[in-house]
């Protein structure tokens, strides 16, 4: 079952995250488009970043991570955005 939330700080932003039951798979969407998924596995985070698109994304962004994955940063999606695989972050 996944799990639809606003973000905390910005429940009225047109952003949201989906999640599964475990929290183990996190997808962050700015309006209706998939930007970030974050999966959970064996201790490590396996990340994909689709775009950094327009400015409110990018600041969408930085309240997600800040929310989610404090540790990251935008700069660590734009340098892996676009990648087709995983990217592992520790």
């Amino acid at each position: 079952m996944t799990t639809i939330n606003r973000l905390k700080e910005h429940k009225y932003a047109q952003c949201y995250v989906a999640s599964d039951e475990t929290g183990k798979n996190i997808i962050f969407y700015s309006y209706r488009t998939p930007v970030i998924q974050i999966k959970k596995c064996f201790g490590k985070r396996y990340i994909i970043c689709t775009g950094t698109y327009s400015a409110t994304t990018r600041k969408q962004i930085g309240w997600f991570l800040k929310e989610y994955a404090p540790d990251l940063c935008y700069y660590d999606m734009k340098r892996i955005v676009g990648k087709d695989k995983f990217t592992i972050m520790w």
